[in-house]
């Protein structure tokens, strides 16, 4: 009876232990969660990659320095923008990545209805570069600093640049206003073409650039008022300042100027093509475009010969190109962005007031001097089926003569290229000027080479 008494005590006990255990939560929910377990999504998205804390053994050392390694390999084998993404959460995508609920249970915490959280994948740990890698900030040369200007005139030579930029503006504008006016255009034409000459250049060399970009005057619209102010106000008031007080277009002033326009405009051209990531030739090329294009655009509006494209004046886009050039071989050379500036500056002004001093152009072409008009017409190189029959035929029964296949080669021959200086001379070119003697030294190297 004892034995029973006790075996009955001993199973409601086991009872009692068991309703206990089914009524409590589940174990699983209760035990702390371990140290690689990631927190909840709205108080942590990154998971941590250093070792335990509770395992600071010199065992747990290696898989540590282990996971350091792989970790900063995957960096190194991701693409710059993983790399550059904010958090080490961020994936390919940049959004940061959330933990969310696959709605799966686990049989352990099925009865307390915790659902599973997704796993997130484990992204590379930011490692830093070393640090002989990063160079101090008085380490870094000047010259590889950004090449611009600021916004507004300042004491400084960017600043002046800007200035020189606002007085080049204003003289274009004036002298493609005039020009413009002397060709019967009213006040608007005038207007449209004096602010074309001035801000064309500009604006086909931002097209060129492309990616995007916008005309600078658009984005600066004081180049705009500029324009206008100056193309209009010359229109109105050039008469009456010839009148009082004797001033021509074609004073040294107003050539000093336009120099001064051209060197600021090719410098400005070249620092626009080095920030658009251009190769060296091509930001040349932009500089030029700048100083130059926009009179071309005026040119071809008024129906004349283009100026850099003839030599019926002294040469213009090529000081525009010497100090496009210069600017960029001394950037080369490492110096300051005050030193290219002045050095690109100074080219491209002395040689356009040289160029206006002693009269240099560039010379024409040195073809066969064709003076009448009925010699320079070409032969007739025409070719029909029913002649190129005949001529088989004719062939067929006498046979090939030699003779007669050479005179016919001979007249089928189309006359060469006449001289440009016929043509120049309808466009207003004399002649005259300081040219170089190009075609004699061409002739005089192919008479070495025994041609």
């Amino acid at each position: 009876r004892g034995e029973t008494m006790s075996s009955r005590a001993v199973c409601g006990a086991l009872r009692a232990v068991a309703s206990r255990l089914a009524s409590a939560p589940a174990a699983s929910a209760t035990r702390p969660a371990s140290r690689f377990a990631f927190e909840r999504a709205g108080t942590h998205t990154r998971p941590s990659y250093d070792p335990p804390r509770d395992f600071r053994a010199k065992a747990w050392a290696p898989l540590a320095d282990a996971r350091r390694l792989a970790s900063a390999h995957a960096l190194r084998r991701a693409p710059p923008s993983f790399a550059a993404s904010a958090g080490a959460t961020r994936g390919l995508s940049g959004k940061s990545k959330r933990f969310v609920s696959d709605g799966k249970t686990s049989r352990g915490s099925a009865a307390s209805g915790k659902i599973l959280l997704e796993t997130p994948p484990r992204t590379a740990a930011r490692a830093e570069p070393p640090r002989a890698a990063i160079p101090k900030p008085s380490s870094v040369p000047d010259a590889v600093a950004a090449d611009g200007m600021p916004r507004y005139p300042a004491l400084s030579v960017p600043g002046a640049l800007r200035l020189g930029d606002y007085v080049g503006t204003a003289i274009f504008a004036v002298t493609g206003s005039l020009a413009a006016a002397a060709r019967g255009m009213d006040v608007l034409g005038a207007t449209v073409v004096g602010t074309v000459t001035a801000v064309g250049g500009g604006t086909i060399r931002d097209v060129l650039l492309g990616r995007g970009r916008r005309a600078f005057w658009m984005e600066e619209p004081e180049y705009l008022w500029i324009c206008v102010l100056s193309a209009a106000g010359a229109f109105l008031a050039w008469p009456h300042l010839e009148e009082r007080f004797n001033v021509r277009i074609s004073d040294s002033w107003v050539e000093y100027l336009d120099a001064l326009g051209v060197g600021a405009f090719c410098v400005i051209g070249a620092q626009n093509g080095i920030r658009a990531g251009v190769p060296c030739a091509a930001a040349v090329a932009c500089g030029m475009f700048t100083a130059t294009f926009g009179g071309v655009v005026r040119d071809v509006l008024m129906e004349r010969p283009v100026r850099i494209l003839h030599s019926y004046t002294d040469i213009y886009a090529t000081t525009a190109l010497g100090g496009a050039t210069t600017y960029m071989l001394v950037r080369q050379m490492g110096l300051p962005v005050s030193t290219r500036i002045i050095a690109g500056f100074s080219v491209a002004v002395a040689l356009r007031v040289a160029a206006n001093k002693h009269d240099w152009r560039l010379p024409t072409y040195a073809g066969p001097l064709v003076i009448n008009d009925a010699e320079s017409e070409p032969r007739d190189t025409r070719f029909t089926a029913r002649g190129f029959m005949k001529r088989n035929a004719k062939e067929s029964r006498d046979g090939p003569n030699a003779n007669e296949r050479d005179a016919e080669s001979e007249t089928r021959k189309a006359p060469r290229v006449p001289s440009g200086a016929v043509a120049a001379a309808r466009k207003g070119d004399d002649g005259s000027g300081a040219r170089p003697k190009l075609a004699e030294a061409a002739a005089a190297a192919f008479r070495a080479f025994g041609v």
